[in-house]
């Protein structure tokens, strides 16, 4: 199983950092490996999301249930595999809100590749993009909130 655990200091509060990760629809606008997201269906504080991806020539899709909790400083998003090609896949997003600045942005992610063949093809290409997720969505950030 594979692990990635990123982590980033920034100068946007926290909620801002959680509507950017939850606007899946925009996805494909900022990661160039993304070819379409979208929320196939919502409650109140969770929704399930799915995308398509394409990696070193390979197009999978794949969908989680995210699930949002907020305590004080902190805000975490559970994401668990609903369907894709993973054998196992979970992680979670930690938004800490600084009193006086910013916030810290944290991705957890644990994932398994299904298939050996499309494992070996696509697990490296995936394993360089779960690492660079948190510094795509900080790049983001800075697109979108210095405008404001």
């Amino acid at each position: 199983m594979s692990e990635i655990i990123k982590s980033a200091i920034v100068p946007y509060n926290s909620n801002q950092m959680l509507q950017l990760v939850n606007d899946v629809a925009n996805y494909p606008e900022f990661l160039k490996w993304c070819t379409k997201g979208y929320i196939k269906e919502r409650a109140e504080n969770q929704y399930v999301a799915g995308m398509a991806i394409k990696i070193s020539g390979v197009q999978v899709e794949f969908a989680t249930k995210n699930t949002i909790e907020h305590d004080r400083e902190l805000t975490i998003m559970y994401m668990d595999l609903v369907s894709g090609p993973f054998r196992q896949m979970a992680g979670e997003w930690r938004f800490h809100q600084f009193p006086e600045f910013g916030s810290k942005v944290e991705l957890q992610l644990q994932y398994e590749i299904k298939s050996q063949l499309l494992g070996r093809m696509f697990a490296k290409g995936f394993d360089q993009i779960a690492g660079h997720l948190v510094n795509d969505f900080v790049n983001r950030a800075g697109v979108i909130y210095a405008e404001h």
